[in-house]
């Protein structure tokens, strides 16, 4: 009986040994196969028979395949790259310059502009004065100081709405309120006549004004048109007219 038992336990061992001998068998060829650079197709379990071994030759094959395709991915993602970089370098210097140039344009035309008033206040400054300023020995008919004669001053009135004296289409109320709505007036008006008068100090060199003189200064300036008449009716009732302005806007007593 124990020779039964022995002699089975030998059976064993001998199929175990024979089947760990196979193994290796086919574990070394895969593994110098690997090693060799050969790319194998089958999987772990499987039989490997020569038709499932890509051969030596076919290996470098697929692998220089696999790298040129690798490289081609990696030239069009450079390109795409550079290309959107360039765009958005582009489009950068673009409203770089655009910017850049609109300033350059805004500055050509400011100082442009700030010539031509230049001009403009220049040749007031040069010869208009003489046209608004009171004549040498000049005597107005109408009283700075008030107590003008109601009928002065009803013409005056009806001239101070007058679009016809100018050529623009302006009346002395276009810019300083009708009805009684006194507007468009620096605070120097408050002062009894003579006084300082914004527009004639800056476009005519004068430190102070009459109110003809006044009067003539808008006909020239805002008005564009040529001065009244010294000494003319006109002239005189606007005048007359404007010193009772010259009192409302104060706050004072007036005859209007």
């Amino acid at each position: 009986m124990q020779e039964n038992n022995m002699s089975s336990h030998d059976d064993k061992r001998r199929r175990l040994k024979s089947r760990l001998n196979r193994q290796l068998a086919y574990s070394a060829p895969l593994l110098a196969l690997v090693a060799g650079g050969v790319v194998l197709q089958a999987s772990a379990g499987e039989d490997v028979t020569p038709g499932n071994v890509t051969s030596p030759t076919e290996a470098p094959l697929m692998l220089a395949g696999n790298h040129a395709e690798a490289q081609a991915e990696g030239e069009a993602q450079g390109e795409a790259q550079g290309e959107a970089e360039g765009e958005a370098q582009g489009e950068a210097e673009g409203e770089a310059q655009g910017e850049a140039e609109g300033e350059a344009e805004g500055e050509a035309e400011g100082e442009a502009q700030g010539e031509a008033e230049g001009e403009a206040e220049g040749v007031a400054e040069d010869g208009a004065s003489d046209a608004v300023a009171r004549p040498d020995g000049f005597s107005p008919a109408y009283r700075e100081q008030s107590d003008n004669p109601p009928e002065m001053l009803a013409r005056g009135e009806a001239l101070y709405y007058d679009t016809s004296l100018s050529s623009n289409g302006l009346a002395c109320a276009s810019c300083h309120g009708s009805d009684g709505e006194d507007m468009g007036y620096n605070p120097s008006f408050e002062q009894p006549f003579p006084h300082r008068v914004t527009m004639a100090a800056n476009q005519f060199g004068m430190s102070e004004v009459h109110a003809d003189e006044m009067v003539q200064i808008c006909m020239v300036s805002p008005m564009a048109a040529e001065p009244l008449e010294w000494g003319g009716e006109a002239l005189t009732s606007l005048s007359a007219y404007m010193v009772e302005v010259q009192k409302r806007v104060a706050g004072k007593p007036h005859d209007l």
